[in-house]
């Protein structure tokens, strides 16, 4: 097996296994609102101190991003194999990628285990997306996901506004709709699925030593 082919599986592993998913239970997890109270009771700098500080987070999105550049660069590897995929590259390249990544998200939602919660995997969804995605459609998305969930507090507004947008940008701004189209299939599955089991979106953050 040669050096790109190995490059591939472990880029696709990256995008693939749920690391958050095995997080310690012993972790505090917050939704905003809860971070909100506390910063309220304390500082914004604790509150975002707790997030920050949080390696997870760092290491989530370094995997979106390493990963789907991984896959990207050694995936047109596979025309040599299949005559059909040449055919297809210009949005299979993307897709491809971005359906590892929704199946990570969906393991991630059914192998963590904490009662009533799920996971926000909001920086994994950010790198993969700024990959996969292109910039001019993925950032103003992100840009309208991130500030409308902190100013109103609310993850679950992260993942419900992002996912239209990038459908509404691609159509109108790239030539190849399909890969906002994954991006949007990825960045709503965490919500319908925290809808569907009634379930409360939270992320986790670092426990300080006073709390």
């Amino acid at each position: 097996m040669t050096l790109p082919w190995l490059i591939l599986i472990g880029s696709a592993l990256a995008l693939l296994v749920p690391l958050p998913a095995f997080y310690s239970r012993k972790r505090s997890y917050r939704d905003l609102h809860q971070l909100e109270i506390e910063r309220r009771n304390g500082s914004r700098w604790v509150m975002l101190k707790q997030v920050l500080r949080f390696s997870g987070h760092w290491i989530d999105l370094a995997r979106g991003l390493l990963g789907s550049i991984g896959v990207l660069l050694t995936i047109d590897q596979l025309a040599t194999v299949s005559p059909l995929y040449a055919t297809h590259a210009a949005w299979a390249r993307f897709v491809l990628p971005l359906t590892l990544a929704t199946i990570c998200v969906i393991l991630i939602a059914f192998v963590f285990h904490y009662p009533g919660k799920s996971l926000a995997p909001i920086p994994f969804v950010a790198g993969t997306l700024l990959v996969l995605v292109p910039l001019v459609v993925a950032i103003p998305a992100l840009f309208l996901g991130l500030v409308c969930a902190a100013k109103l507090r609310a993850l679950s507004l992260f993942f419900v506004l992002v996912a239209p947008t990038l459908v509404v940008l691609g159509f109108l701004l790239d030539r190849h709709p399909w890969p906002a189209i994954a991006g949007a299939v990825l960045t709503a599955t965490p919500i319908a699925l925290a809808f569907a089991r009634r379930r409360q979106l939270v992320i986790p953050v670092r426990r300080l030593r006073s709390s």
